[in-house]
């Protein structure tokens, strides 16, 4: 198997590992006998090619979602719930399906489907260990979850998280939704009449997920519209498959995760833990081959731990986790993978503010990234700033972005770019030798006094 970078004559090729003698293509590995054409993988000479991606998107610049970045424009086909969107709606903490293709950039979204497991009304409030719950039905937070403050019973929003065990949603992402039109649920059709404990106004077929639209009459779903297997929209396309999700069970070499099942060989790697260490509840991250439908014969997998900003830590490293909601790609020419970086940053999470600062030295440029996030006492509107600061020789660019928010709907937006040349300082100006002081000339000898001449009378005697 080839690791990061390595040369492999045969077999599995990992992150940028070239294969020379066909199997499976790795990350950015071009597969040139046949097979199937991985994460970055052109197709050879033959196969399935393209990567069907489901995850959190962690990171902007364009997307990070599983540890990978992938490009994306204005131009891609981009789906709500089943909905067309914009890639405006696209947001930190989303789950989304993803089928991936190849560029000259690199890794190229064909689609993205953001996946809401629920879009209606709350109708309990947290309260204690007591959780959340939209449409009846519980939301947990995964640690580090952006959620909008102060919701109210009544109050709609979209919920953004993977199932555990238990069917729960383990949220990452609450938003206000005050435009709602229709409720949505996507979930396991377990029971007639009945999406993972949630009631339904009519029965539906067994199945592993589906997505259901309608009204909510305060009791069940009403349904209008359903759509089967919406976080598997590259289903048959996508040869390599990249996902995220929660332990359901494990069983000998068969692992149920997030709706899907992995099955682990000999030549499995992990990474983060071992497969003996896999727990109920624990999020990992399957890399592998598609089977069939949702089973994947997994090569890697790696166990994650949760991040207190919300993310999963990336145990292979494969990209920073960059925070930016604008939905555009990155104009600064590359991506933020560096071998030498540093950071620093602090997070009120409580309010949902944020204020972080990350620096990078590479190649002698030196990078520094600001963010900043202002929410206001109410929630509704919200304040984002990115400045990004480069230094390289004697040029140094500034890049400044304020963003500002109402209702989780982009009111504004304002960018401003500044370039500036820096001005060599002059040699320093010799100090001027401090000029001698002028001799003060000798006294002039005074003459000697004249003496006195004393008056002569001629006037003669009286």
């Amino acid at each position: 198997m080839g690791g990061t970078g390595a040369v492999a004559t045969g077999g599995i090729g990992g992150t940028g590992a070239p294969m020379e003698n066909g199997g499976i293509g790795g990350t950015g590995a071009p597969a040139e006998h046949g097979g199937i054409g991985g994460t970055g993988a052109p197709v050879g000479d033959g196969g399935i090619g393209g990567t069907g991606i489901v995850g959190t998107i962690t990171g902007f610049g364009s997307i990070c979602v599983n540890g990978v970045e992938v490009h994306f424009d204005n131009q891609v086909a981009l789906s709500e719930n089943g909905v067309s969107a914009s890639a405006d709606r696209l947001a930190i903490g989303q789950v989304v399906a993803v089928e991936a293709g190849t560029s000259a950039r690199g890794l190229e979204a064909r689609s993205i489907a953001i996946l809401h497991a629920y879009e209606g009304p709350v109708t309990e409030a947290a309260n204690g260990t007591a959780a959340l719950r939209v449409m009846g039905q519980p939301v947990r937070l995964a640690p580090g979850a952006r959620v909008a403050e102060g919701l109210r019973i009544g109050e709609p929003v979209r919920v953004s998280g993977l199932r555990n065990a238990l069917g729960e949603v383990v949220a990452s992402r609450i938003d206000r939704a005050p435009k709602l039109t229709q409720v949505s649920a996507i979930g396991a059709v377990q029971r007639p009449g009945e999406l993972q404990g949630l009631a339904l106004s009519k029965s539906l077929p067994r199945s592993a997920e589906v997505l259901v639209r309608g009204t909510w009459n305060g009791k069940e779903l009403k349904v209008a519209e359903t759509r089967a297997d919406p976080g598997l929209p590259f289903g048959g396309r996508s040869g390599k498959a990249l996902i995220e999700g929660l332990v359901h069970s494990q069983q000998g070499n068969r692992i149920e995760f997030g709706g899907f099942t992995a099955y682990v060989g000999d030549d499995t790697a992990f990474a983060g833990g071992k497969h003996a260490d896999l727990a109920v509840g624990q999020r990992i991250r399957v890399r592998g081959v598609f089977d069939k439908g949702r089973t994947i014969r997994a090569d890697h997998i790696e166990v994650l731990r949760e991040h207190q900003d919300g993310a999963s830590h990336q145990g292979s490293g494969h990209q920073d986790e960059d925070s930016d909601n604008s939905g555009k790609s990155d104009d600064s020419g590359g991506s933020d993978d560096s071998r030498d970086s540093s950071g620093h940053g602090s997070d009120n999470s409580g309010s949902g503010n944020r204020n972080e600062t990350r620096v990078r030295v590479e190649d002698g440029e030196t990078r520094q990234r600001v963010e900043r996030q202002v929410v206001s006492p109410t929630g509704d509107l919200q304040r984002r700033e990115r400045i990004e600061t480069r230094e390289s020789g004697d040029r140094v660019e500034t890049r400044e972005r304020i963003e500002i928010f109402q209702d989780g709907v982009r009111v504004e937006r304002i960018e401003r770019i500044e370039r500036i040349d820096k001005v060599d300082r002059p040699d320093r100006v010799e100090k001027v030798e401090r000029v001698e002081r002028v001799e003060r000339p000798e006294s002039v000898e005074r003459p000697e006094s004249v003496e006195r001449v004393e008056r002569v009378d001629h006037s003669g005697p009286h």
